[in-house]
């Protein structure tokens, strides 16, 4: 269903349950292309959740008050895959390993399938502007969807050789993640979520998911991070910081709210 409204993704009063317990209770945010929102807060507190119920994981149940709207349109009757088609990633807190399909081959069917290219056709120049911007060329090629994929592996430290494994297939914990960066920045979502990109990654590999994600904001890309720390806050500046307490946001602010967290933790936020 179509609603009138400006370029955002809109969260309002999202409400999640899964087995009759209650996770969400009234969650609201709205998240403009290129701004950066952190979610922050302790253990259980409902992040990861608030991340599969924007995607439209089927295991939870959505209040009927809630609303999930993305650029105008509301995507609560839309199933997962429609919702990544019409623009919006997540990168898994885990990434599951997928032995025999490579790397390269999800990407390159991941972006077939979100830019409506025919599949089993040899598209050899296709003019539209969606795949031009998400290209940074005019016309498209597989030639130039590979080049780009190069772009970003170097970019980002990712060896060629990697991308022909399987997919998380005895990848150390840095590769994982930024093989989830690496498909974020191949088809540039409208909206991306990251839910503990910084989960065991050492020093240079923390600078270099942060400079990614950066990168990828810089492109237009609305961005939620969830996180635990602060430590991956100190290469990009996030616009917005909210702290989700036991379903709901207890308080947002800027960037200074981070460094209270960092001396005082979550005590003061939890009722």
């Amino acid at each position: 269903m179509i609603i009138m409204g400006n370029r955002s993704l809109i969260i309002r009063d999202l409400r999640v349950t899964a087995d009759g317990k209650k996770i969400l209770s009234g969650v609201s945010l709205t998240v403009n292309p290129g701004n950066i929102h952190v979610i922050m807060g302790p253990n259980g507190s409902g992040k990861s959740t608030l991340a599969a119920a924007i995607l439209g994981y089927p295991y939870y149940e959505i209040g009927k008050t809630s609303r999930i709207i993305m650029d105008g349109y509301d995507l609560r009757e839309l199933p997962t895959d429609k919702r990544v088609k019409r623009g919006l990633f997540l990168a898994f807190q885990n990434p599951i390993a997928v032995p025999g399909v490579s790397v390269i081959s999800l990407l390159r069917t991941s972006f077939r399938e979100i830019c409506g290219i025919p599949p089993g056709k040899n598209v050899k120049d296709l003019a539209n502007p969606v795949l031009d911007s998400r290209l940074g060329t005019t016309g498209f090629s597989w030639s130039r969807f590979m080049k780009s994929v190069e772009s970003h592996s170097k970019y980002l430290g990712i060896d060629r050789r990697l991308l022909l494994r399987g997919i998380n297939d005895g990848f150390s914990g840095g590769e994982k993640k930024k093989t989830e960066l690496l498909a974020a920045l191949t088809v540039k979502p409208r909206y991306a979520i990251f839910d503990e990109i910084d989960t065991g990654l050492d020093i240079d590999a923390l600078k270099t998911v942060a400079h990614g994600i950066k990168k990828l904001r810089d492109s237009g890309t609305g961005i939620i991070v969830i996180t635990h720390y602060q430590r991956i806050l100190k290469f990009f500046r996030p616009d917005n910081v909210h702290i989700l307490v036991n379903g709901k946001i207890a308080v947002s602010g800027k960037y200074g709210l981070v460094r209270k967290i960092e001396r005082e933790g979550y005590r003061s936020f939890i009722i």
